[in-house]
């Protein structure tokens, strides 16, 4: 905590609201890097003691070097996972969607030596935001020690605890904003061929996938947490965990959506049968917003 995902905010300020970054960064790399230091605390769900890494991860030395891999990593599924993932949304949407989350098109010169460093310079950035983040955030961190008064204790809990969940809901605001402004402003097309057509029943058989997944991630999780405790005080102390749970599921359930999406464009082919989709594929144009 604060909630990974809301440390997306902190990197928004490199990214313009076409998919783009600012100067010769990776958007997808700032985004990645800024969560690269809670994945260990997602993969206990399935390894048993990966948190302790965390507090490897939420160091400099972290930051320059494993978080770095991490959102490579998390880069290269996401490539693989964007048009899949695109394919779920309601057909009217699917191609300004794209768009946008697509940003620029990489090219030969996007492997060159100089964007591999740019690359690795944004996942540093991004892991960087995080752990200067979570210090002021956290008990017995840097910040927490700068700032005395966030140790103090108010209505039972410590100031920084509210910090934390203050910034994290805050950060889901200013990441609707920019996702709904972005939309906006992105003109509607029609979804390219990349992107699969799924009938009815696949589209919401790969839904109901992904949320089973997530319950058995939340469940096993707290399951786990409860047995080792043996009791619950407060929602806070369930919260943090449970958000592990539901991430690693989620992970778990986009593996496997990703692993039918491919054995499926296999066993059909270029020539073979496709799904009727529910809507027709092509959107009316529309000016920008």
């Amino acid at each position: 905590m604060p909630f990974t995902l809301s440390h997306a905010a902190a990197v928004l300020p490199a990214i313009r609201r076409n998919g783009t970054a600012r100067w010769p960064l990776f958007p997808s790399a700032l985004v990645a890097g800024s969560f690269a230091p809670d994945i260990t605390y997602f993969a206990d769900t399935v390894v048993p003691g990966a948190m302790e890494f965390g507090s490897f991860t939420h160091t400099l030395a972290g930051v320059l070097t494993v978080n770095v891999a991490i959102a490579a990593v998390l880069v290269a599924v996401w490539a693989l996972l964007r048009e899949p993932l695109v394919a779920l949304l309601p057909v009217r949407v699917r191609g300004r969607v794209h768009a946008f989350v697509r940003g620029r098109r990489w090219t030969r010169a996007s492997f060159g030596p100089s964007a591999w460093l740019w690359f690795a310079v944004s996942g540093a950035l991004g892991a960087a935001t995080h752990v200067v983040w979570d210090a002021f955030t956290h008990h017995s961190r840097w910040g927490t020690e700068l700032l005395p008064f966030l140790n103090r204790s108010v209505g039972g809990f410590p100031v920084f605890q509210f910090v934390q969940y203050g910034s994290s809901a805050l950060a889901l605001v200013v990441i609707g904003w920019f996702v709904a402004t972005g939309l906006r402003r992105t003109p509607a097309v029609a979804a390219p061929v990349e992107v699969p057509v799924l009938g009815r029943r696949e589209r919401w058989g790969a839904l109901g996938l992904l949320a089973l997944c997530v319950l058995a991630g939340v469940v096993h999780r707290c399951a786990r947490w409860y047995a080792h405790f043996g009791r619950v005080e407060s929602p806070l102390d369930i919260i943090p965990t449970a958000c592990f749970g539901a991430g690693a599921g989620l992970a778990a359930g986009l593996l496997l959506y990703g692993a039918w999406m491919l054995l499926r464009r296999r066993t059909r082919g270029p020539g073979g049968p496709v799904s009727v989709p529910e809507e027709p594929r092509t959107e009316a144009p529309a000016g920008r917003g």
